[in-house]
């Protein structure tokens, strides 16, 4: 082996070990009982709620004060300001994908269930504490302050700092008009106290020594660090509008329940040992580095994510299932235009250098779109959808390099030990890439037959509609006690419709907290979200004898803001996918890859209103993956056809997409079947919580493939022609 290729393959061990020292060295030194570095103690992967509970607080919004001082302000306005106040300070905390809730039957309760948070008296005094900031003149004593000229709504920025002793303190800086108000006071009022004053009690009171212009200054007020800390921290996030109660607190169990959470473990493990054995069966030792490369991309991408302290959600774990995906289909790009090169005559080393060469446009196009429609989600979604962004994004970088780099070394060496190379499996790679020759031939009956489908769809969402689940339509949460151990997904069986069951206390308590959606055009109260027909309905399941000890009315956790930030997220993403394949491709290109996109997605949400879905954060972590694996099977073709448009000409548009389709043809169906098989796996063996997940994806990935082939391509060419008709005719 070459030395300069053995330094290689050092820095990139080297590098996948230590990045991805982040996500494995944390848990295992917790297992030895080991002391960590303070960097790796700090950052680490942690997880959602949906997969690991957490606490739940319940606050009571004391909307009387406002009322009393404001009466044109309505409670649910007052209620609404507090709970975006407890979103800001939550996120500020650098708790990732809360889950806040209005509830109580006065809809003056805030429900704040924070994943993997453990110190829980500093998060009640964080959620709960007004911060309320005031300036004042002192008179003759600090009891004796003049109304406040600043406050806490002219604060610019809040910050960690020392005081002239070295004691912790906060320092502020007020914005422009604050700034000039600020030193208008203190140039009238030189010698006299100023009173430093926090929820109604005097900090400090400094002797205003001269006029303070820089709109800068320090609260003093005995704190430890981490007190100081905690009030710039309450500060930056905003005053509450009124105080608030704390009414309780207590241990939550994941969302989607442990055993959910295990069998979908497991079914992922074993899709992805599935996925592993096809690859070496199927690509023999070019197969072994393709796992290889996925494995290292996989170690990368939860070492960056633990790095920066995300938290890994079920979205987040979707995200992670399309960069799998695309990261198995860069290698099967790379190693069937290999393939091609050999059966043209050339030697292994130039074919293997070739199809890496050839293959790398058409592996950053997908990677770029990608991009381009996870910076759109991140940008103007929240909560869920930002970590569907967040994870694909580095996915997609964490895939580039593998791919392109690891995967390569991994040649490199074969190569330089003189190995034979390997690249298919005999009759099973003929049969695979077996097709018609002219699959265009088809494309008017296929053109009208997904005509026909998109009409079909579009009626049963407009007839049948797609049902909200609880996270957009809240509904009435009851906690039920059990005289025995049970398990969350028989609790779910046994509730007919959407149900979301967690732990609710201890796990010895044997105690659950059930929500259950409002039924469309019901009020609160009424029979079918009633506490006592969940009571009957335990008690004839056959499951073990239990009481309902509380239950309240829930909120949606996804606030209408949610949903409609998630609406311009996605109608953002597909435009600059569009844009960018009219740049990098033809228009007539952009707009069939928009309407196979749009496709896939009408087909999947009729599906799911057929099978009888909810639409919630599970469903709409599919569809995000179903129209980012839409996309990237799309481009693939598009990119064959301007290769091949190079070699027969501009005028060719029809031909080059006919040999286009049918050259990836036999990587479309590798593709297509090992992703449907990792998810068959998690459809049936997942559990109940993520079926709604699976089968999302299950018929995403059919209707890509189907619209992949006949519907991109083909309306491509369509438009193509009917657009050089146009010009001939002008």
């Amino acid at each position: 082996m070459r030395r300069q290729l053995r330094w290689k393959l050092v820095v990139i061990l080297a590098l996948v070990i230590g990045a991805s020292a982040f996500a494995w060295v944390p848990p295992l030194a917790d297992r030895l009982g080991l002391p960590l570095p303070r960097v790796l103690a700090e950052r680490r992967l942690s997880l959602g709620l949906d997969l690991s509970g957490g606490v739940q607080f319940v606050l009571r919004v004391n909307a009387h004060e406002a009322l009393a001082v404001d009466p044109t302000v309505t409670r649910d306005e007052v209620v609404a300001q507090a709970r975006e106040a407890v979103d800001r300070r939550v996120n500020a905390l650098g708790v990732l994908e809360p889950v806040i809730t209005v509830q109580g039957d006065g809809r003056d309760e805030i429900a704040v269930q924070l994943p993997g948070f453990t110190d829980v008296e500093r998060a009640r005094a964080i959620l709960g504490q007004t911060a309320r900031l005031e300036l004042r003149v002192v008179q003759d004593a600090p009891s004796a302050a003049t109304t406040a000229v600043v406050s806490g709504r002219d604060l610019r920025r809040a910050w960690l700092t020392r005081d002239d002793f070295g004691q912790p303190a906060v320092g502020f800086s007020l914005t422009p008009d604050g700034a000039r108000r600020f030193a208008e006071l203190t140039s009238r009022h030189v010698g006299q106290p100023l009173a430093i004053v926090l929820d109604d009690q005097v900090q400090s009171a400094p002797i205003i020594e001269s006029a303070i212009t820089t709109g800068e200054g320090i609260i003093r007020g005995g704190f430890s660090l981490l007190e100081a800390a905690d009030l710039a921290l309450l500060l930056q996030a905003g005053a509450l509008p009124v105080s608030m109660t704390f009414l309780g607190g207590t241990y939550v169990g994941p969302t989607l329940g442990a055993s959910a959470v295990e069998a979908g473990l497991a079914a992922s493990a074993s899709g992805l040992l599935l996925v592993a054995a096809f690859m070496v069966v199927y690509y023999r030792r070019a197969g072994v580095n393709a796992v290889i490369s996925v494995a290292a991309n996989l170690a990368l991408l939860l070492g960056l994510m633990a790095s920066l302290g995300a938290a890994l959600t079920l979205p987040g774990i979707a995200g992670l299932i399309l960069t799998i995906g695309m990261g198995v289909d860069s290698n099967v790009l790379i190693f069937e235009r290999i393939r091609e090169e050999l059966r043209a005559g050339q030697p292994v080393r130039r074919a293997v250098e070739a199809g890496f060469d050839r293959v790398f446009l058409t592996i950053l196009d997908t990677h770029v779109t990608s991009l381009v429609a996870a910076a759109f989600l991140f940008q103007f979604g929240t909560g869920a959808i930002r970590g569907f962004a967040t994870t694909l994004s580095l996915g997609l970088l964490t895939n580039l390099f593998t791919a392109v780099v690891v995967s390569r070394t991994m040649f490199e060496v074969t190569l330089a030990r003189g190995r034979r190379m390997a690249l298919g499996s005999g009759w099973l790679s003929g049969l695979i890439g077996r097709g018609p020759a002219d699959l265009m031939a088809y494309r008017a009956a296929a053109l009208w037959a997904s005509a026909a489908v998109i009409a079909a769809g579009l009626t049963v969402i407009l007839v049948r509609g797609v049902p909200l689940g609880l996270d957009f339509t809240g509904g009435t949460a009851v906690v039920a006690q059990f005289d025995a151990p049970v398990r969350e997904d028989d609790v779910r069986r046994a509730i007919p419709g959407p149900v979301r069951v967690q732990r609710y206390g201890a796990a010895a308590d044997r105690t659950l907290q059930i929500h259950v959606p409002q039924p469309a055009g019901a009020s609160d109260g009424d029979d079918a979200a009633t506490p006592r027909v969940i009571e009957t309905t335990l008690r004839d399941s056959g499951l073990p004898a239990s009481r309902i000890v509380g239950a309240t009315t829930v909120g949606p956790s996804i606030g209408r803001d949610f949903q409609r930030k998630g609406a311009y997220a996605l109608a953002g993403a597909l435009a600059g996918i569009t844009a960018y394949l009219a740049v990098r491709f033809r228009p007539s290109f952009a707009a069939g890859a928009a309407v196979a996109t749009a496709h896939d997605l009408v087909v999947t949400a009729a599906a799911l209103s057929v099978a009888g879905y909810d639409l919630d954060l599970n469903v709409v972590a599919g569809l995000l993956t179903v129209a980012g694996y839409s996309v990237n099977d799309t481009i693939v073709i598009f990119d064959r056809v301007r290769e091949r448009l190079r070699a027969l000409g501009p005028g060719a548009v029809g031909a080059a997409i006919n040999a286009a389709v049918v050259d990836t043809l036999g990587r479309t169906i590798i593709t297509s079947g090992t992703t449907l098989a990792a998810v068959l796996a998690l459809y049936m063996f997942g559990g109940t919580a993520l079926e709604g997940f699976a089968f999302t994806v299950l018929v995403g990935i059919i209707a890509g493939t189907w619209s992949t082939v006949f519907v991109a391509a083909p309306l491509a060419a369509v438009l193509k022609r009917s657009g050089a008709r146009q010009s001939l005719e002008a």
